[in-house]
């Protein structure tokens, strides 16, 4: 029974239909079991989480085929193009179905792939079967398979870009370049911020060619044409719109927030590192009060404002006039709030549509409150940027960097659960959590020097989760969901841990490669 067992969960790597059907059976069952139960939230669709941002990927593209027009442009149209694709052919809520589909297929295959990456960097048949089972039966990732939302197809584009560079170098054909561009560039359009990663790419192909005596420009050109044509059509579009340069999105913040004193609060915020996320209630931006979403219950007894923020400039008390100030003005503006928001498709998932319609202040005095609630906020912000440079450069970004990989994931690890298993599942996975996110942190830093000494493709697997951990803290943007991307190769890089342990302990020769000591 136990031989049986091993050679049907150990077949051979080559076997890929064996292993996608896995994958797709594996991550199919929660969807099946939350079908069951009638865990979503809309009858008529597969998506569990048509939620938060879901609605700023497919209202541009409804807006296109209503109107011509691709607006509200926050975002870049990455998602919004498989949306449209399907929705000329079908009704929404079909569309949305389908692309739920596709992502635990597209996810499906990315599971297998990043394996077979894993197992060709550390050249070892062990690291695919890890890598494979510890990707598969992470419920932190595969929770995003069913959201209409860009995290799984990220996470999915990275790793077949990452895996089309390694494939690259292991036979220097070109068309592998080409589909690692590609790819890379589509994860451009879906998350901007990894255009980073495109670049860090490139330079590792120009030390590949460098170090093996080859001509780069070629290859170069082949990598970065997907992305050099699509970013130019892209900045075309956006300097007939705005005669400016805009090479990626258009601002980091809803035009909602963009245009309003949240803006203003959001800055000032995360200036020392407090919490701005929209849905918690518990945090700092919350604190000063204003409009989230109709039906909200305000904040009265939680107070998530540190004692060593203060300056000259403001004290505990300039904050709770500014909080008065800040519901004064929401109370003027409140009218034109619900009248916007109960005005919008009466659908459930409409109701974020708010952040992303920009609202004018309806009056004269409501202007004047909010030029004097910004002017505060920025004051506030530039007298600790001048008087405690510490906190607002380095001490602000620790306390990110914490709440980016240890807070706010509890939906992420509890909505995915599944049904009828209760703490347990839940406990055991925020352990899993850990677990991967040590290891893999462990890993990648150790990745770093063996990619430089031996093998650039290394590089290319442990860059990733560095840049994404790094970045995000660094750019004020701590979201806990914003690693997703970056998840599958911690795990890589946690297979890379735990292969070298065994090597190590018990002195097992046939574990390593040239990557391993």
């Amino acid at each position: 029974m136990r031989n049986s067992l091993r050679r049907f969960f150990l077949q051979s790597p080559s076997n890929y239909i064996f292993w996608i059907l896995l994958a797709l059976l594996i991550k199919g069952i929660l969807p099946f079991l939350r079908l069951f139960y009638g865990l979503r939230p809309d009858p008529h669709l597969l998506s569990f989480g048509y939620i938060g941002d879901s609605p700023s990927y497919t209202d541009p593209i409804e807006s296109l085929l209503s109107t011509g027009h691709y607006n509200p442009d926050h975002r870049m149209p990455g998602y919004g193009f498989i949306y449209f694709i399907f929705r000329l052919l079908f009704s929404y809520t079909t569309a949305y179905n389908i692309i739920v589909i596709g992502q635990l297929i597209v996810s499906s295959l990315s599971v297998y792939c990043l394996a077979l990456l894993s197992r060709s960097v550390f050249k070892s048949t062990p690291a695919f079967y890890l890598t494979f089972y510890m990707y598969l039966l992470s419920n932190y990732s595969n929770y995003f398979d069913t959201c209409l939302m860009t995290e799984s197809l990220s996470s999915a584009f990275l790793i077949f870009g990452a895996w089309n560079f390694a494939l690259y170098f292991q036979n220097q054909k070109l068309k592998f370049l080409f589909f690692s561009g590609f790819f890379l560039a589509w994860l451009v359009f879906l998350r901007p911020v990894f255009v980073v990663i495109l670049f860090i790419y490139g330079l590792i192909l120009v030390f590949h060619s460098i170090k093996n005596n080859a001509q780069f420009i070629k290859p170069l050109l082949i990598y970065g044409i997907v992305f050099i044509l699509a970013d130019g059509a892209w900045v075309i579009r956006n300097y007939k719109m705005y005669d400016k340069f805009i090479p990626l999105s258009n601002g980091i913040y809803y035009p909602y927030i963009g245009d309003s004193y949240m803006k203003h609060t959001l800055e000032f915020v995360q200036s020392w590192g407090g919490a701005v996320d929209l849905p918690d209630s518990h945090s700092a931006l919350t604190w000063f009060g204003g409009i989230l979403f109709p039906g909200e219950k305000e904040v009265k007894q939680y107070d998530s404002i540190p004692d060593y923020i203060y300056t000259s400039k403001f004290n505990k008390d300039s904050l709770y006039a500014l909080r008065i100030e800040v519901k004064k003005f929401m109370t003027l503006q409140r009218p034109a709030v619900d009248s916007f928001y109960y005005s919008v498709d009466t659908d459930w998932f409409r109701a974020f549509a708010i952040l992303y319609k920009p609202l004018k202040p309806v009056s004269k005095q409501a202007a004047e409150l909010q030029n004097d609630i910004d002017s505060k906020f920025d004051r506030y912000k530039s007298s600790i940027k001048k008087e405690n440079p510490f906190l607002y450069y380095i001490q602000s970004r620790i306390v990110l960097l914490k709440k980016f990989l240890f807070e706010n994931n509890e939906v992420f690890l509890t909505r995915g659960q599944i049904p009828g298993f209760g703490k347990s599942i839940v406990s055991f996975y925020h352990l899993y959590y850990l677990f991967i996110l040590i290891l893999g942190i462990s890993g990648a830093i150790l990745l770093i020097w063996q990619g430089i000494k031996r093998d650039l493709i290394a590089l290319a697997l442990c860059s990733i989760p560095i840049y994404t951990i790094l970045i995000h803290p660094f750019i004020r943007l701590a979201d806990n969901r914003y690693l997703i991307p970056a998840w599958p190769f911690l795990i890589a890089c946690a297979t890379y841990i735990i292969m070298r342990t065994y090597s190590l302990f018990l002195k097992n020769k046939n574990m390593g490669d040239s990557i391993f000591p």
